[in-house]
């Protein structure tokens, strides 16, 4: 398992807001879907994520 720092931006009410959150996953697919979730919100328009070091067993 690998955890990834997933950022985000999305654009609401005129504002741009960013935030981030740590996620653990088992697979390329388990975070490409954490991805394409966040893409479903129709505000959200730049997802980033960063492998962090270390990998989990």
């Amino acid at each position: 398992m690998k955890r990834y720092r997933i950022s985000y931006k999305q654009e609401f009410n005129g504002e741009i807001l960013q935030d981030s959150y740590v996620r653990t996953v088992r697979s390329e697919w388990e975070l490409q879907k954490a991805v394409s979730a966040l893409y479903s919100d129709s505000h959200v328009f730049s997802v980033t994520c960063e492998e962090l070091e270390g990998d989990l067993e």
